[in-house]
């Protein structure tokens, strides 16, 4: 009786309780994933077609189950298209595509993507001296989570086409008024003694 009663105890002792159970399924695999996105260019401008490449790396030894990827597109983009993703925003500067996989442990998934790029809406800052940027993100989530697991970016130089203004025109008669305020009174002295002169 007595052996039976101290089997009984180490068995429970070795067989995690309900407790332990529990907590071990609440405790999720740690997650570990890249990802890379790339147009393959450094440069681009109005009306290019950009050709994305989303490279999603697992790297860890869980799978992924329904992971969601996310890019957004240049700010000047007018169109976007996405094989197998799902394309929101309609106006510029909201483009975006989204795709739902599950990513396999140590497995390698690779989604493309297109942006057409219109011109800009308005005069703006210049990132660098006679340029802007046509940048393009990519994160993925996990778990619908709100913060990416990972993220990556692409950038690429916009020439920046500086075109005459009304604004420009009304600056440069602005500068002819003033220099004239400045230069008329004494070409008038001068014409005036240019006269006197003859006269006597």
């Amino acid at each position: 009786m007595r052996t039976a009663v101290v089997c009984a105890l180490l068995c429970a002792a070795t067989l995690p309780g309900p407790f332990a159970a529990a907590s071990a399924r609440q405790t999720p695999p740690a997650v570990s994933v890249t990802v890379e996105v790339t147009d393959g260019t450094d440069d681009a401008e109005s009306g290019r077609r950009l050709d994305y490449r989303v490279t999603v790396h697992n790297l860890g030894a869980a799978a992924v189950q329904g992971a969601r990827i996310e890019q957004r597109m240049p700010a000047t983009t007018t169109s976007a298209t996405a094989p197998g993703g799902l394309v929101g925003g309609h106006g510029m500067g909201q483009q975006k595509v989204t795709w739902r996989a599950d990513l396999p442990a140590h497995d390698v998934q690779v989604f493309t993507a297109s942006a057409v790029l219109g011109d800009r809406p308005g005069p703006v800052a210049s990132a660098a001296p006679g340029t802007l940027r046509a940048a393009a993100t990519a994160c993925v989530y996990v778990d619908e989570s709100y913060a990416p697991a990972a993220c990556s970016g692409d950038v690429d130089d916009l020439p920046e086409s500086r075109r005459a203004s009304a604004g420009d025109g009304w600056a440069g008669w602005a500068v002819g008024a003033a220099a004239a305020a400045l230069l008329g009174p004494g070409v008038v002295r001068a014409v005036r003694r240019s006269r006197a002169a003859r006269a006597g």
